[in-house]
């Protein structure tokens, strides 16, 4: 008898540390107003008409978390515009984002690390990685390539005198506009995900001299906890690791049938008929 053995081959961290993993996929799809809002089906076999709140094509993403206020208003505004369209068959202009989303494979770049600016006034000056946008595949660096805008828009209606103030504007990662810091000799590098020498663990390490650049803290830090190793259980709302980790469930070759009659103690004595497959 072959036996085969299940590999567990370590996840990247990529996988773990996105922006939304902490909260549920279809919220972060639902406040994005992405979803379909109505399905027309059973068309004789024509294909379905979806009616959205934004159309995907029409989403913008934003460094901002799709659930803060200000993009959450901003969606419900852009739905109303829609969906008014729709109703009175008026021709709505999709805004269509051209940005181009680089593989989760090869993204290296998360907030708290040190890169260099490349282009700009600020060229060639080291900053810190406040926020990063996969979906445009940009990053906002603490303090550096900013520009003079308004604090508050709209704020002169209210009778507040207009307040200006330098905001960082995004920077590209796929136009080289940004690039990591090698930690050997503190330069501007690429970086790749290799495995460790002990294989447990995919590690970030630069292209240009082997050094590892390890993944800041703040990449790791979410509304429940700043670092995961500190995270405290909530007695009655958390499940315990303990719970979660026992193994419930064994699976066996029998039916649905036959495992209710195991579990009640039925022994079945006729003689099951042949069964054939064509």
């Amino acid at each position: 008898m072959i036996t085969s053995r299940v590999l567990r081959l370590p996840r990247k961290p990529f996988v773990d540390l996105d922006y939304a993993r902490h909260m549920p996929a279809a919220y972060v799809e639902r406040v994005k107003r992405t979803v379909p809002r109505k399905v027309f089906g059973d068309r004789f076999g024509a294909p379905d008409i979806k009616m959205y709140y934004v159309h995907p094509d029409d989403y913008l993403p934003s460094h901002r978390r799709p659930w803060e206020d200000k993009q959450l208003s901003s969606h419900l505004q852009r739905a109303d515009k829609y969906f008014s369209s729709q109703l009175s068959q008026q021709f709505f202009n999709l805004r269509r984002p051209k940005s181009q989303r680089i593989p989760d494979t090869e993204w290296t770049f998360f907030p708290g690390d040190l890169v260099q600016v490349m282009v700009g006034k600020d060229k060639g000056r080291q900053g810190l990685v406040l926020t990063i946008s996969r979906d445009t595949s940009d990053v906002i660096v603490d303090g550096l390539h900013t520009r003079l805008g308004e604090d508050m828009e709209g704020s002169e209606k209210l009778g507040v005198d207009k307040t200006l103030r330098w905001q960082e504007q995004p920077l590209s990662v796929s136009k080289k506009q940004v690039m990591l810091v090698d930690p050997n000799d503190e330069s501007p590098c690429e970086a790749r995900w290799q495995l460790n020498p002990a294989g447990d663990e995919y590690i970030r390490v630069s292209t240009k001299s082997g050094y590892e650049i390890p993944i800041p803290s703040q990449a790791k830090v979410t509304y429940e906890y700043l670092q995961p190793e500190n995270y405290i259980e909530v007695e009655g709302k958390d499940t315990p690791a303990d719970a979660v980790l026992e193994r419930t469930y064994m699976p066996k070759v029998a039916s649905f049938e036959q495992e209710i009659m195991e579990d009640m103690g039925i022994k079945e004595e006729r003689t099951p008929k042949p069964t054939f497959w064509y």
